[in-house]
């Protein structure tokens, strides 16, 4: 049957500049309020514009991905590898999305946890340039400061687009291009078939959901999300409204380095000064300026709707014979950029020695050329971004040139407004549009930086408590490692003063890289038992945050196509595959699915009997990691927070010489830990049990905290054993310690 959606409009909608919200339960979208009328708006108004619409027999293929976008290409590949027939539809022309579309500078974060055809992808890519990577090492920026960005990662957007074409073409892809979903059919629970505009008609087994905005599925009547939940629902503490302390507006700002970064790493291009909104300076009766949005502060932490901000990611060229200028918008008006200017008024008062990189920054890529991110008045357009994940293709188009021509006026207000520095307007005349990028659109980037769209609402939902360590996932698809980043959703009025509201850019805790579960990348079974979601997939806006970046997208669109072939060849639902011999899988074709690499902090020098974890008798499912790096060895267990069954872990070291021995047990300490660890020692006293505090530091002085002194002589028993029985939060095992005491 069809699976024809209502045609509401969602009620977070954009209206004459002032956007609807409110602090209720965040609103999760079913098949009764979807907001998902643009699929059958387009067979009227793109018929108009195709003029005729291709007529042909259904495409029967083992796999559909929907979306051509880095992890759309990564799956399709995937699955053609592994002997199955695949059509990938792209809506646009240009496969890669913003790994090919401006995003050149790419948010690696931790190399060593991307692994599968991401990792040869940027192979491929790098040597293009007769460079290579070093998987085996953490990413270096030179000791600068700063997020995991760019460096021998940067990459020029036509060469990203060919790997793409030629990975596909090499796999057999099948690639329909300026095709768009028109509806859905379904069969109960199961899709069976994609209506494109065209008239072309995708059936495949299995179908992955590759865009960026979760089209596929929400026209398939999957549970999803557009506002961020607050931090009760999940108990988590970045969520919902949110005022980041270092963004607040402040009256002065430090010099920054020569690399335009503070010592803390905080960036030229990040500074909130206490501007005044009014069009009149005190007088709000005079209205607000523009690039100011309507609305009250609300409460930090309560729930509210908006996405991140969108911008373009510019690729320039300082290469005079390789440019082109950056003509303004045929509407530019000086008055729009009101705001900005009453920047640069705070900035040169403040003392700065202003240049572009405090309205963009900006890394160096191949051949004269430039990855341009945002700022504070950047490329950034808060408020747009509210509208396009529901909106129509049509829409879609119009909010894109909107886009556009904001960031058009903004470079054109930087190059002849009298208020504007000179070194500013001589910087950014050295740079235009370069004649090699994006030939079909003039030099200005094909793809909107969709930082966040729609989320999938499943059984697993990745929350901070994943992010930071704090949950475990019980199969992992892969690894995320990028700090939580999310991109300022308003820009208000707060206290008097001009403030961005929902801007986070921090860590995660200290944690290494986390899994992504796989009940995050599927629906709930009732809903679908044939799709894969793995961008918009199943987390909290505040997890999102981190999981966005694009290797982690591409890592879990490799992994869930390695499971829709498992899927299709086991003739199960997605939710039923054998978990086992997909790990199988996974682990053969090179995904990282366990962090294991060494801490490069000082191990204590231990003596006496040592035993590594790796020599205990474990029950139960205990993970193993090195996130927090390990004491002895290279890795440690951990419990996951799971309790059934009781897990346990037994040492059973041998004793040669008989004597007391003072016991100690190697853990990793976290503010997740269990402050109550069940300690069982076998001695030749018999049978005593004690407890483990694992939240405080393991060493002491440099060595391992003791849990006593005990009898130990040969032949006799010699167990010392770790349990989560009762536990209150994650139990660890690093390894053991006995240490024969002197009593003489």
């Amino acid at each position: 049957m069809q699976n024809h959606s209502h045609q509401e409009s969602v009620p977070i909608r954009e209206k004459k500049g002032k956007h609807e919200w409110h602090t209720d339960e965040p609103r999760i979208f079913t098949d009764r309020c979807r907001g998902f009328g643009f699929f059958f708006l387009l067979l009227t108004v793109l018929a108009c514009s195709l003029g005729s619409s291709i007529s042909a027999e259904p495409l029967e293929t083992d796999v559909c991905v929907y979306g051509g976008t880095s992890g759309g290409v990564v799956a399709a590949v995937q699955a053609a590898r592994m002997g199955k027939s695949v059509v990938l539809v792209e809506p646009g022309r240009h496969l890669g999305g913003m790994t090919s579309g401006g995003l050149s500078a790419v948010d690696i974060g931790e190399p060593r946890s991307v692994g599968g055809l991401a990792r040869e992808y940027f192979t491929r890519l790098v040597a293009r340039y007769g460079k290579e990577l070093n998987w085996g090492e953490k990413f270096d920026h030179g000791g600068k400061g700063g997020p995991a960005t760019g460096g021998a990662y940067s990459i020029e957007p036509h060469v990203a687009e060919e790997v793409f074409d030629a990975m596909a073409k090499e796999a057999g892809v099948i690639v329909w291009r300026e095709t768009r979903l028109s509806s859905v059919e379904k069969d109960g629970a199961r899709i069976t078939a994609l209506r494109c505009d065209d008239g072309r008609v995708a059936k495949a087994k299995m179908i992955l959901d590759t865009t960026y905005e979760g089209d596929l599925m929400a026209a398939a009547g999957v549970s999803y999300t557009l506002e961020r939940e607050g931090n009760s629902k999940y108990g988590e503490s970045l969520n919902g409204i949110h005022y980041s302390p270092k963004f607040l507006p402040k009256e002065h700002f430090d010099q920054p380095r020569e690399n335009g970064r503070l010592p803390s790493g905080h960036g030229a291009w990040d500074r909130d000064f206490p501007l005044d909104p009014w069009v009149v300076k005190g007088d709000s009766s005079s209205g607000l300026l523009p690039l100011v949005m309507e609305g009250e502060p609300g409460i930090p932490g309560e729930p509210a709707p908006g996405v991140q901000a969108y911008c373009y990611r510019l690729c320039l060229s300082t290469d005079p014979d390789n440019s082109l200028p950056i003509a303004p918008p045929p509407d530019y008006d000086p008055k729009r950029y009101e705001l900005v200017a009453r920047f640069i008024e705070a900035c040169l008062a403040n003392g700065d020695d202003m240049d572009l990189r405090w309205f963009s920054k900006h890394d160096p890529l191949p051949n004269d050329k430039w990855d341009f991110n945002t700022a504070t008045f950047g490329g950034n357009l808060p408020g747009l971004s509210w509208d396009w994940p529901e909106a129509s293709y049509e829409e879609r188009v119009r909010l894109a040139k909107e886009l556009e021509n904001y960031h058009r006026g903004l470079f054109h207000f930087l190059r002849t407004d009298p208020r504007v520095p000179e070194k500013v307007k001589s910087d950014l005349a050295r740079f235009g549009l370069p004649k090699d990028e994006f030939t079909d659109t003039g030099g200005w980037p094909h793809q909107v930086y969709i930082r966040e769209g729609r989320r999938m609402v499943s059984d697993l939902v990745m929350t901070e408590h994943h992010t930071f360590g704090r949950e475990f996932v019980k199969h992992p698809m892969g690894l995320g490692s990028y700090g939580t980043d999310a991109h300022e959703i308003r820009r208000i009025v707060k206290d008097g003063v001009v403030t961005r509201e929902g801007k986070i850019a921090g860590g995660r805790g200290g944690f290494g890289p986390y899994q992504i579960g796989y009940g995050a990348l599927v629906p709930k079974q009732e809903e679908c038992e044939n799709l894969f979601v793995t961008f918009a997939l199943s987390a909290s806006h505040s997890a999102f945050a981190s999981i966005r970046m694009e290797p982690p997208f591409m890592i879990t669109s490799q992994s869930a196509a390695t499971a829709a072939v498992h899927a299709i060849e086991e003739n199960v639902a997605v939710q039923e595959i054998d978990h086992g011999r997909l790990k199988k899988r996974l682990l053969a074709d090179g995904q990282i699915l366990e962090w294991k690499h060494e801490s490069k902090g000082a191990k204590p020098k231990l003596s006496g009997i040592v035993l590594d974890d790796a020599e205990a008798t474990f029950t139960g499912e205990w993970t193993t990691s090195n996130a927090a790096g390990a004491a002895i060895g290279s890795n440690y267990r951990h419990d996951g927070n799971r309790r059934d069954p009781v897990q346990t872990a037994t040492f059973s070291p041998k004793i040669e010489k008989a004597g007391r021995y003072e016991v100690r047990v190697l853990y990793t300490a976290h503010s997740n830990r269990a402050k109550n660890a069940t300690i069982i020692i076998k001695s030749a006293d018999g049978e005593k049990r004690v407890t483990q505090n694992q939240e405080l530091p393991p060493l002491v002085e440099g060595q391992p905290r003791s849990l006593g002194v005990f009898p130990f002589a040969p032949n006799q028993p010699a167990e010392i054993t770790v349990s989560n029985q009762d536990a209150d939060g994650i139990v660890s095992v690093d390894g053991l310690q006995l240490l024969l005491v002197n009593e003489n």
